[in-house]
């Protein structure tokens, strides 16, 4: 890598640490202002199920045997794995569990079904970069049939092999849902996740890389994440173009190589820069809350205001966009994208009134333990969630016109929040039952008639989180550059005394929100 190359990485680094840094102390003190005003507020949620403890059932998730391809000798071994109720995966020699051989935490994993396609097109992206004829390159070794890959660009990747296409199946969507589930922040204060996640996104939006980026993992592996992404985009395409002409084989050991010593300079700038900005937050905090709640009413008031001036000055820029690259094809998105999300949320209260009626027990918490783990299960859940798969296709079709968003991921979004609502109605019924002491019967009525209202409810807010997830993106793009002059003249307008409490691109985020969630809204109204 010569120098240039290397200083270039460098100052990128640099840049999008120093970003970050100014974006993640903003975020987190709005979020801190965001959970004193909801206090203050005491808003009650419009969801009437009872929302389930995460820790509340620690049982294990799912187990059995699979055999795994080892890291070092590269031989298929045997294993039994343990999918614990945080989504962490221990393996174990025998189901006896006496020799722990691993764990595996699967955050910021995605899983591949076609492992032989996947990395032979990875093999054949790097070639592309590198300047290399496709043609000259070996296939890679073919790996058995219901192997599954557990993929990371970064990190050590995992390939399990099935007995069957069964349990391929199964094990793929109990990967799937270890990716989504599996917990990778180190520290689990709420503010600082949502802060962390906001500021992942002004650093990306400050680069002008728009839309969806999936991260996970600790706070460390997500900056370097980001960090090394950008510098895939920028600059790591030249770097490749410049390694000598070789047989391939020689040229990827370089490339792997160059990967190492970009992969060490990014880790080794972003370690001290979040300990050192981890430390200024947690000094932070003791500081500024009790300023924050010693002015809720002022800060509500001026976010209130800002929020109406927004409305009345831009408006005329966003209505015309809205009206051109929105509203048009509002109708047949939502009349489209309606029935598999209806048909799923109806499905998932069928499949709780089958568990439901089939519970025999006698009310205590023991009577509960194989009832509230439910929602567990691939195939209990299956009919629920294959109802969601056709808007895959719906939604994936829209991309010629909408840009920057995942199909698949909004696709996931919707079955997880099907497998949340199942695990709120298990829990609101077992909790009627064992802390509200009323009788089974009478529990059963009561839940069924909050997760009724629910499903209503659900089905709406994901018909607003699909067309926010499509537009959003591409809307943004065209109204940013023509409001942003208006949003530096109401910035200057925030009282300084609370002007450290108050992001005006976080309204503004709102108010696009609002916007398109008003939009949805008349049409669903309208097909009603």
């Amino acid at each position: 890598m010569d120098a240039q190359i290397k200083n270039e990485i460098v100052e990128l680094t640099k840049a999008m640490l120093e970003t970050f840094t100014k974006e993640y102390i903003k975020a987190y003190t709005i979020q801190i202002t965001k959970k004193a005003i909801k206090d203050a507020k005491a808003i009650p949620s419009p969801y009437l199920l009872d929302p389930r403890p995460r820790d509340h059932d620690k049982s294990d998730v799912f187990s059995g045997y699979l055999v795994k391809l080892g890291a070092i000798r590269k031989n298929w071994l045997k294993r039994h794995f343990v999918v614990r109720y945080d989504y962490s995966i221990d393996y174990f020699v025998d189901d006896k569990h006496s020799n722990k051989k691993g764990t595996i935490n699967l955050c910021g994993y995605s899983v591949n079904d076609d492992p032989n396609k996947s990395g032979l097109d990875r093999i054949l992206k790097i070639a592309e970069k590198m300047g290399v004829d496709t043609s000259s390159i070996p296939k890679p070794a073919q790996l058995p049939p219901f192997t599954i890959e557990l993929y990371h660009y970064s990190r050590r990747c995992y390939y399990i092999q099935c007995a069957n296409e069964e349990e391929f199946k199964e094990w793929i969507e109990i990967f799937k849902t270890c990716c989504r589930r599996s917990y990778g922040f180190k520290n689990k204060d709420p503010c600082h996740i949502a802060a962390f996640g906001i500021a992942v996104r002004n650093t990306r939006w400050s680069l002008g890389r728009w839309g969806w980026f999936g991260y996970g993992g600790n706070e460390n592996q997500i900056l370097s994440d980001i960090i090394l992404d950008e510098i895939e985009y920028d600059i790591l395409g030249r770097a490749l173009s410049k390694l000598p002409n070789a047989p391939w084989f020689i040229r990827n050991y370089l490339r792997n190589k160059m990967m190492t010593v970009i992969e060490g300079m990014v880790s080794s700038a972003v370690a001290p820069a979040w300990t050192g900005l981890s430390k200024t937050v947690e000094e932070l905090r003791p500081t500024i809350e009790p300023r924050i709640k010693n002015q809720v009413d002022p800060i509500i008031q001026a976010q209130t205001s800002i929020i109406n001036k927004m409305r009345e000055s831009m408006m005329s820029q966003i209505k015309p966009a809205m009206e051109e690259h929105v509203n048009k094809y509002l109708k047949k998105i939502i009349g489209e994208i309606r029935s598999p999300i209806e048909n799923g949320f109806d499905e998932s209260l069928k499949i709780w009134n089958e568990k439901t009626n089939a519970y025999n027990g006698n009310g205590s918490t023991e009577s509960f333990s194989s009832y509230r783990s439910y929602p567990n299960s691939y195939w209990t859940m299956y009919p629920a969630k294959d109802k969601i798969s056709p808007l895959y296709t719906i939604v994936e079709e829209y991309r010629q016109i909408f840009r920057d968003y995942s199909s698949y991921f909004i696709c996931y979004d919707i079955k997880e929040s099907l497998n949340n609502m199942a695990y709120d109605g298990a829990y609101t019924l077992e909790k009627t039952v064992t802390q509200d002491q009323v009788d089974v019967a009478s529990a059963k009525n009561q839940t069924h008639s909050k997760y009724q209202h629910d499903v209503i409810l659900g089905t709406n807010m994901q018909l607003k989180f699909v067309v926010r997830e499509m537009v959003k993106p591409t809307l943004c793009k065209i109204i940013n550059p023509l409001t942003k002059p208006l949003l530096n003249t109401l910035s200057s307008s925030i009282p300084s005394a609370i002007g450290d409490f108050i992001d005006i691109n976080e309204l503004y985020n709102q108010l696009v929100d609002d916007i398109l969630n008003d939009s949805t809204q008349v049409v669903i109204d309208d097909l009603n």
